[in-house]
C-alpha cells in the first residue's frame, strides 16, 4: 500500500458575520491548522462545477489512478496549495476537546455553544463549492455553510408537537396532566420568548414522556 504524505498547513479563512449567517459585512477571518494527507481526490459535477461530496481518494487509495466518471470532474486537492478545501473533506480535531468552546446564554436560562474558533467545515458549504476546469482553482467566495433550521421550519414543528399531544389533555395521567400543561405552553411561547435568537439556537423542548439521558448518551 503506497503510504500517505501528510502534512500540516496553517491559514486564515473568512468567515460570516455569526456562525452559519450568510453575510460577511464584518470582514471577519479565523485561523485554522489542517493536519492530514496532502494529496486527495475527489469528484465535482461536470454541469454545475459543484463538488459532489467530502468523499476523497488518497494515496494509500491509489487515487490518482482512480478513472474519472463520466458526467464528473476528477480534482487533486493538494493541502498545501488548499488547506481550506483539504479540511472540509478531512478532519483529526476532537472540535468539543481541541478546541475552546464559546457559549451563550438564551433568554430562557439555557445555553447554546459551539467551537471556537468555527471550524471550516462549519463555516463552508463544500457541496455548493465550485471548480474552474480551466484555471485550475475552486472559484472564490465559497458558499457559507446553510442553517440546519430556518424559523419557518421550527414553527411548523412547534404545530405539529401542539396537534400531535392535544389528546394529552383528555388522556394523560392526572399526575402528569401539569407537566403536559407545561410542555404544551413552553411550546406555544417559543416564538415570544426566543424573538430575535437565531432558530438553530432554540432547544426544543422536552416532552414529559420522554425517557431523560443519562450522562454519556
Amino acid at each position: 500500500m503506497p503510504e500517505i504524505t501528510r502534512i500540516e498547513k496553517t491559514f486564515t479563512y473568512d468567515m460570516p458575520d455569526a456562525y452559519l449567517h450568510q453575510t460577511s459585512a464584518l470582514n471577519k477571518t479565523g485561523t485554522w491548522t489542517y493536519k492530514g494527507p496532502r494529496y486527495m481526490w475527489i469528484f465535482a459535477d461536470a454541469e454545475t462545477k459543484k463538488v459532489i461530496s467530502r468523499f476523497h481518494y488518497t494515496e494509500a487509495d491509489n487515487g490518482a489512478d482512480v478513472p474519472q466518471p463520466n458526467g464528473q470532474i476528477k480534482i487533486l486537492v493538494d493541502a498545501n496549495v488548499n488547506p481550506d478545501i483539504a479540511s472540509l473533506l478531512h478532519n483529526e480535531w476532537d472540535y468539543g476537546k481541541d478546541l475552546p468552546q464559546y457559549t451563550e446564554e438564551l433568554p430562557d436560562g439555557s445555553f447554546y455553544g459551539h467551537s471556537d474558533p468555527q471550524a471550516p467545515d462549519h463555516t463552508y458549504e463544500l457541496t455548493e463549492i465550485q471548480y474552474d476546469v480551466e484555471t485550475s482553482s475552486f472559484i472564490k467566495p465559497y458558499a457559507w455553510k446553510q442553517p440546519h433550521v430556518t424559523w419557518a421550519e421550527l414553527l411548523v414543528w412547534r404545530n405539529t408537537a401542539l396537534e400531535n399531544t392535544d389528546s394529552k389533555m383528555r388522556t394523560c395521567p392526572a399526575e402528569k396532566l401539569e407537566a403536559w400543561q407545561a410542555y404544551r405552553q413552553k411550546l406555544r411561547d417559543i416564538p415570544a420568548v426566543f424573538e430575535g435568537v437565531d432558530p438553530w439556537k432554540v432547544p426544543f423542548p422536552q416532552d414529559p414522556d420522554a425517557v431523560p439521558l443519562t450522562p454519556g448518551e
